[in-house]
Parts: structure tokens; C-alpha cells; sequence
């Protein structure tokens, strides 16, 4: 089945489709609370704002499988926000219902703490071709539900991997909700280790990359 897997940088058209995978992948997320269009912007702003990022996707007869957004990303999450806030604020204002969740209430006082102490996302920083000291983030990754075990999520982080190489870069970081079993023991058996502080983990994980 993997030999019919064709990995390809992902293109605005194709945000739909990671929209459509986010929900069923995440369907507890706050993101994913706040509907289709919230999430199909958020993966908007992470394609073309000021990130040197490398967003893939996994298709099959043109269909998308999965999705994973690496790179250096500036203002993730600080810029999704401010560039969207008056449509975050519209789907709060009609969704009263969402605070009544302890996940989404959580999400959305961070929200408004990070808009308050970053204004304004910084301005685009031109990519360093000298990546020494630098990171190759996974921001997001998923596979729909129905393609899972076919290997599409190790294609894509095979991918990352390679293009992080290429780049310069040593190693790879990410974090996963320590919870999340499958997700960490998936990221084991491709030989990432989990960051523990004074023995404590709290979800960061990193692999050091061999040229």
C-alpha cells in the first residue's frame, strides 16, 4: 500500500482536506470546537505566514491520508489568533455553549493571555541557511482514521526528517500529550526520546538527526 502513497507539499487548495482529517483526528480539540472554517484558518496561517515551515501530505488517487506540518514556526499560535480574532470572537459570541467546556475554557484563556502579552505577530524573518542551534518542529500531525496502520504517518515523518536533514538542521522536537500512549510509543519506534525535567515529562520530545 505504501508504494502507492505519494507525499507532496501541501498547497492552499488542499486545506480543506487537512480541516476535514483535524476533526476526526482531534474531535476533543478546541480547535475542532470551533468548527471547520476555524480550523482550515489556523492551518492557513501556519502555510503562509512568516514560518519557514514544510507542511506535507500523504495522498492516494488524489486523496488526502494525512498531514504533517514541520518546520521553524513564529507566532504558531500568537498570530492565528490575532489575524482571525474577530472571527474567534463571532464563533464564541454564537457558540455560548463551548465555555460551558473545561477543555475549551482552558484554550481560550490562554488564547486571550497570549494576545494580551504578544500584540502583534513579529515581522517575517528571512530563513538562515545556517540552522546550527536550531530546532525542526513538528507542529501538527494526523492520519485519517480509516488509513491508519497503512504506514502513512512513519512516510511522513520519514519525510520531515529527510527535508530537516537537507536544511541543516541537527534535531527535531515536538510534543505530545503524555496521555497519549499510542502517539509517544509511535514516536519511540522511530527513535525519538522523551525531555525529562529533573525527572519529570511533560510531553517534549526530540530526535538528534545523523547526516
Amino acid at each position: 500500500m505504501s508504494d502507492d502513497i505519494v507525499i507532496r507539499n501541501l498547497e492552499v487548495k488542499d486545506l480543506p482536506g487537512v480541516a476535514a482529517i483535524h476533526i476526526v483526528a482531534f474531535p476533543d480539540s478546541a480547535l475542532t470546537m470551533l468548527g471547520v472554517e476555524a480550523v482550515r484558518r489556523y492551518y492557513e496561517w501556519q502555510l503562509t505566514g512568516p514560518h519557514e515551515a514544510i507542511p506535507l501530505g500523504a495522498f492516494t488517487n488524489a486523496e488526502l491520508m494525512g498531514f504533517c506540518f514541520g518546520g521553524v514556526f513564529r507566532g504558531a499560535m500568537s498570530g492565528f489568533l490575532h489575524k482571525n480574532h474577530i472571527f474567534l470572537t463571532g464563533r464564541v459570541l454564537t457558540h455560548p455553549w463551548l465555555v460551558t467546556n473545561s477543555i475549551f475554557r482552558e484554550r481560550l484563556a490562554a488564547g486571550v493571555r497570549i494576545l494580551k502579552r504578544l500584540g502583534r505577530p513579529k515581522a517575517s524573518v528571512p530563513p538562515s541557511k545556517n540552522q546550527i542551534g536550531k530546532s525542526f518542529g513538528i507542529l501538527s500531525i494526523a492520519v485519517h482514521p480509516r488509513c491508519q496502520g497503512l504506514g502513512v504517518g512513519k512516510l511522513l515523518m520519514k519525510e520531515s526528517e529527510e527535508v530537516a536533514c537537507q536544511r541543516g538542521f541537527r534535531e527535531m522536537d515536538l510534543t505530545v500529550h503524555p496521555d497519549n500512549h499510542q502517539a509517544f510509543r509511535f514516536y519511540e519506534s522511530l527513535d525519538w526520546e522523551k525531555i525529562s525535567n529533573n525527572g519529570v515529562w511533560n510531553g517534549g520530545m526530540r530526535k538528534f538527526l545523523r547526516f
